[in-house]
């Protein structure tokens, strides 16, 4: 009672889902960050492998955020996790596969 936004912080589901596609992207990009690194200490490049593989990860993350900020329901933001069609696809799509 009484209360307003700056007495109030609630995370929205939309931040959540958002939240949770930017820890999967962090994750997935941690057993590559070495090659970053090595890059920005020694000038040592990063095999176009792995950086194709670190674009994608970053470009699926930024596609689900959209595709999750444009959910303004919540049956439409559940609906982009619903797998459906032979072969199986979900709006949200998946993410790249790891390099070797």
């Amino acid at each position: 009672s009484g209360a307003d936004t700056s007495t109030v912080a609630a995370v929205g589901l939309t931040n959540q889902h958002k939240n949770e596609i930017s820890y999967t992207a962090h994750g997935l990009l941690s057993p590559t960050d070495w090659y970053a690194s090595r890059k920005a200490e020694a000038g040592t490049a990063i095999p176009s492998a792995v950086a194709t593989y670190r674009a994608a990860v970053r470009t699926k993350a930024a596609d689900m955020h959209t595709k999750i900020d444009a959910a303004d329901t919540v049956d439409k933001l559940a609906a982009l996790y619903v797998y459906t069609g032979d072969p199986l696809t979900r709006p949200l799509g998946e993410w790249p596969d790891p390099v070797e």
